[in-house]
Formats: C-alpha cells, structure tokens, sequence
C-alpha cells in the first residue's frame, strides 16, 4: 500500500511523485503505465528501498517497509530491469546467481517460463556455455530472458517487470506472460511497460501523469474513459496497421 506519499530524489529538486495512493491486493497483477518521465520506476525502486519515499508511508501486510530488515525484504522481491545485467560466468551461474539451494531442474524449470530454455540448448554448450562479460554474446531479447529467469529463480512474493520485455518481439512477449500466469498465481506482480498488449490483461492499470495516478481501471473501463489510456491504446493500434500495410 503507498499512503499519501512524495518523493523527490533530493531537497532541492521537485517532487518526482506527488500524492500517491494505492491499494494492491496480494496476488494480483498491477500494470503501470505512463508517458517517459511520469515516475514510473521511481515508483516501483521504492519498494524494495532503492529509495525512501519522502513523505508518507510505504506497508507490505500492513508494516512499514522501513521496520522489515533490509534482507528479508530484498529476498521476497524480484524486479527485472529494461537494461539487464549478466556476468561473465555460465549461463547457469548467471541464472543462479546468489542462491544456495537450486538445482539443474530449478534453472531449466524458470527459463522455460521465461521461453528461454530453447535458446539455451541452441548454444554451443547449453547452460554451461560462458556468457560474455555483461552479456555481450547475447541479443537484447536474451539477455532479458536470461534475467527474468534469474528473478524466477529466488521464488519471489513480489515480481517486478520493468519494461524487461522492450527488446523482446510481440509473440514471444505473449508466451512468456502466459506462462506467467501460473508462476504467479498466488503472487503480487507489478508490471511496467510502454506497450497496452503487455499490460491490457492485468487486474488493475495505474496511468501515471507528472508524477501523480491520472487514471485506475482496467482495460475496458479506461477504453470507455476515452482519456490518457484509450490515447495511448488507440494510437498503438493505428501504429500496428501501418506497420503491417508496410
């Protein structure tokens, strides 16, 4: 739950989020959506403490984030960057990064999710093969592959795609949030994103504007709003049929 907060990076900048007040039910998936600079990230770095809202309070069942141990909370949250990062190791190690109890059915298991396990036995030698020094041997698709794979793996309670499906084409983008669909059923997932295919089946849609919520429905109610979001959804379409005219 946001209650009544602010946030600014620092005293004399303007608050980057102004008012915020949200409600996300556990194990619903929640979409942000939003203009570039509207505060989407800034929203979602404040609840794993990349940041400290400014004002007002932060809870997770109801306790503020600040009085659960900093440990505790990084290891119940997942979030998945636009701009992955991977390290010079295997692509196991990459994908079991910083876990002490996973095995080769666990990584196979969470990069089948991530419709990454194809690729992986497509390389030269499979999960053993070195990926180069910040996945460099990796297209954009994969290396987002390969990181949603490694946010699956801790088994998080709060899953947090941000943009993490930008160099990811539309057919792949619709398997992957299928097989979602199971993996988190008894999850909270947050997910952020430019494109409306991407968010139009999440149980509630937040549009942020200049740092405060504009509009909250789903799909359909904020279609028949014919505001922010029906702006943003029909000029996509019209994008798509030129597209395909070409």
């Amino acid at each position: 739950e946001f209650r009544n907060i602010n946030f600014k990076y620092s005293e004399s900048l303007p608050d980057v989020l102004k008012n915020i007040n949200l409600k996300i039910a556990s194990g619903l998936t929640v979409a942000i959506v939003g203009h570039t600079g509207s505060g989407k990230t800034s929203l979602i770095n404040l609840i794993p403490r990349l940041y400290d809202v400014t004002s007002g309070e932060l809870l997770i069942d109801g306790r503020n984030v600040k009085d659960i141990p900093l440990d505790i909370l990084r290891t119940n949250i997942a979030v998945v960057q636009q701009e992955s990062f991977l390290f010079s190791d295997t692509v196991y190690g990459n994908i079991s990064y910083g876990l002490r109890d996973v095995n080769k059915e666990r990584v196979e298991e969470v990069s089948r999710i991530a419709n990454f396990h194809k690729d992986v036995e497509s390389f030269p030698n499979g999960y053993q093969t070195i990926v180069g020094e910040r996945g460099i041997t990796f297209s954009g698709g994969q290396k987002q592959r390969a990181s949603l794979a490694r946010a699956l793996a801790i088994d998080p309670k709060i899953l947090i795609l941000d943009d993490s499906f930008s160099a990811v084409d539309t057919n792949t983008e619709e398997q992957i949030l299928k097989n979602l669909k199971s993996f988190m059923k008894n999850r909270t997932s947050i997910i952020i994103s430019h494109r409306i295919s991407t968010v139009k089946d999440a149980d509630k849609i937040i549009v942020l504007e200049n740092g405060s919520i504009a509009e909250t429905g789903t799909h359909d109610e904020l279609v028949a709003l014919n505001g922010l979001y029906a702006d943003l959804h029909y000029k996509q379409l019209l994008e798509k049929e030129l597209e395909e005219l070409n």
